[in-house]
């Protein structure tokens, strides 16, 4: 880098003059300096800052990148993870309780309150499961976003949390 600095003694560019009444004159400047006693010392300096604080915030816009993708994908794959478990786990579960719970009430064992509170209790899975598969879907697009680059303002503000299906007791 220290080896360049005597190249900006030479610069070249395009002039225009104008004398008195006469029109604007146009035509080329060329400046040499020739340093006898400041060596450009500030200048390289200001340009090695310039340059420094350039690189800087090439490095702080790849750790910004990098940071995103990591923090869309750790979103992406917990709510993957979660959609999964009340798919594979929680709506069948559910829905086996919900099939014992109306052979109680065939057998006249509960009654229909005991009923319904559990009817409501699989609605509630089902719909927790409807918003762990929509947080899926929109963890995606994040993700894909921060994948291309284009960075998305709404991550997690459209998302809420899962209902928690509350526990029937034990039944």
């Amino acid at each position: 880098m220290k080896t360049t600095r005597f190249i900006d003694a030479f610069e070249v560019g395009r002039a225009r003059t104008k004398e008195g009444d006469h029109p604007y004159a146009y035509g080329w400047e060329f400046r040499i300096e020739i340093p006898l006693f400041d060596f450009g010392t500030a200048r390289v300096a200001r340009a090695e800052a310039l340059y420094l604080q350039a690189v800087s915030r090439v490095a702080q816009t790849a750790v910004d990148a990098e940071s995103e993708l990591r923090e869309a994908y750790t979103a992406y794959r917990t709510a993957y993870d979660t959609a999964r478990h009340y798919r594979e786990e929680i709506v069948p579960l559910r829905k086996k309780i919900s099939e014992e719970t109306l052979l109680r009430y065939n057998g006249m064992l509960i009654s229909v309150f005991e009923l319904l509170a559990d009817a409501r209790e699989q609605v509630l899975a089902v719909n927790a499961a409807m918003d762990a598969t929509r947080d899926y879907w929109l963890a995606e697009t994040d993700l894909r976003s921060a994948l291309a680059g284009t960075g998305s303002g709404l991550r997690g503000a459209r998302r809420g949390t899962p209902m928690p299906v509350a526990q029937n007791g034990g039944h």
